[in-house]
């Protein structure tokens, strides 16, 4: 088997181009090629993606990966230290936790950033006039981001006071000039740096990847909450910098209506340790 060409980043640290982070995973044994300094062994603690690249990080009792580090293999099937086979029957990615949240991250913290809430009785903030807004219709648009992938899972929506009409989209969005896998892109994976031979575009503007509520009619009040539940978390996480967007629409006279959705998800980092910044989390 020909090994996956790395690069070194520090002792415990290395890369590899594109997403392999469902293959990199937590307890699963690697063989380094540190050239002359010899094969290198270890064991994958975490791994996260990039828009290029997927950082793997090896536990403490790993053998030191050299600046010299050319190739890596990895073994057939994941096992934990004592040597059982890692058997999952549950869809929580390994070396995630659950995140229950009704806010994205801040550009300096995790969990402190937009909420996603709407009031009607303010008619200026968060308005969107997007194609997707019916004549009749008003809508606001939230916004949320996070500093690690994120795998989508369950949520519930409140509302109060949702006139007969209205209704909840929620999506995931490419933020504008940011990269995306598209059947119908003219841009190859190998003029980005990746492997396979995915096409890509790159967004002009805000543009929807998936939609996962599409049209969730909400009316009266909910104040325990219209929950939304999945037999399973989304295989693909959402990338850092995307956004998981929400957009709620109204009839033009409601100045009365508001709401807010909690979302449940499967993430890395959940908070920042003393000392930790958004900037060196993995």
């Amino acid at each position: 088997m020909t090994g996956l060409e790395a690069n070194y980043v520090d002792s415990d640290t290395f890369t590899v181009v594109g997403n392999l982070t469902d293959v990199l995973i937590a307890g699963r044994k690697i063989k380094a090629d540190c050239g002359s300094h010899g094969f290198k062994f270890g064991t994958v603690a975490s791994s996260s993606w990039t828009t290029s690249y997927t950082t793997v990080n090896l536990t403490s009792d790993s053998d030191d990966i050299t600046d010299k580090i050319e190739q890596i293999w990895y073994e057939a099937e994941p096992h934990m230290e004592d040597g059982r086979p890692v058997v999952r029957a549950d869809t929580r990615p390994i070396d995630s936790e659950t995140f229950f949240t009704d806010a994205g991250d801040s550009s300096d913290d995790i969990g402190d950033g937009v909420v996603m809430a709407w009031d009607f009785t303010d008619s200026t903030s968060d308005i969107y006039t997007g194609p997707e807004v019916p004549d009749g219709f008003k809508c606001k648009q939230i916004l949320l981001t996070f500093h690690c992938p994120v795998h989508l899972k369950d949520g519930a929506i409140y509302f109060f006071d949702a006139p007969w009409g209205a209704y909840l989209e929620m999506d995931v969005v490419v933020p504008s000039g940011g990269y995306y896998p598209n059947p119908e892109g003219a841009i190859p994976a190998s003029a980005l740096g990746l492997s396979g031979n995915l096409m890509y575009a790159q967004a002009s503007g805000n543009t929807r990847y998936q939609k996962y509520v599409n049209k969730h009619r909400i009316y009266g009040s909910c104040p325990m909450g219209d929950e939304l539940n999945a037999e399973g978390a989304a295989v693909n996480p959402v990338p850092p910098g995307w956004y998981v967007r929400g957009l709620i629409f109204t009839p033009e006279s409601d100045n009365v209506s508001k709401g807010f959705a909690s979302l449940e998800m499967y993430r890395c980092h959940t908070c920042l340790l003393p000392g930790q910044t958004v900037s060196n989390i993995h």
